[in-house]
């Protein structure tokens, strides 16, 4: 694990625990740096993924401080609409196998070109992929990546996690994303890899990922079984 995830899970455990109280100051960055024997740059990178996860705010000129539900998202152990990805969102408290069902390259279809703004000629990843959790069926990928913005995917990175692929090997920054929740009916690989019967709802998340830059490198659609995942949506001042 990259250095800066072992410092987030370090800090997230500190607000578990009330080490950090709510409201409370986090030390400063260069303190961060000196207690966990590594860089300001790693620190700043645990503190966005702490940011990202909605445990802790910073105030410019202020410094970091701990969200007043931070304990709450702090004792969940899955949410849907952050940038964190699945590996890291449950990190090590429950089981989780990947299973590759599909992985190949091949020429994106119109909606594809729409969505990732490349052009019929743009050569693409496309995989699906089964996320188990403790045992059972979690979750359904269909996922297509363009191969010039994301290079170097291999079915090793599939069974692992293509996010901390993308930070840590290649050290691409995410910004945005965009999300798409709808109730949907099951389709025949549903049926046969979530185990979902004809009438069983499935959650479908369609997603874009961006880049900092703005430019997208991933389109998805997910399919949740209805009886593993349930949404929040927090509201935050603009």
């Amino acid at each position: 694990m990259p250095k800066y995830k072992k410092v987030a899970e370090l800090i997230r455990e500190r607000i578990k625990d009330n080490t950090y109280s709510v409201d409370e100051k986090l030390p400063d960055q260069n303190s961060l740096a000196e207690e966990f024997s590594t860089s300001r740059v790693t620190i700043k990178r645990a503190l966005d993924l702490l940011t990202t996860a909605g445990l802790v705010y910073t105030i410019q000129g202020s410094g970091t401080y701990v969200k007043r539900n931070a304990l709450l998202q702090a004792q969940s152990s899955i949410q849907i609409g952050h940038n964190v990805g699945l590996t890291t969102a449950v990190r090590d408290e429950v089981e989780l196998q990947s299973k590759t069902i599909k992985f190949n390259v091949r020429f994106p279809d119109e909606k594809e070109q729409q969505q990732l703004m490349i052009d019929k000629d743009t050569p693409v990843y496309h995989y699906q992929r089964l996320r188990i959790l403790g045992g059972k069926p979690y979750s359904l990928e269909n996922t297509v990546v363009p191969v010039h913005t994301i290079p170097g995917i291999t079915e090793e990175v599939l069974k692992d996690s293509v996010y901390r692929y993308i930070r840590g090997e290649l050290g691409i920054v995410f910004g945005d994303n965009r999300q798409i929740v709808r109730a949907a009916k099951p389709n025949e690989l549903d049926k046969t890899y979530l185990d979902c019967k004809d009438d069983d709802p499935v959650l479908e998340v369609e997603k874009i990922m961006f880049l900092k830059t703005g430019t997208p490198f991933e389109y998805s659609k997910v399919h949740h079984r209805f009886d593993m995942v349930e949404m929040s949506f927090i509201n935050q001042d603009s």
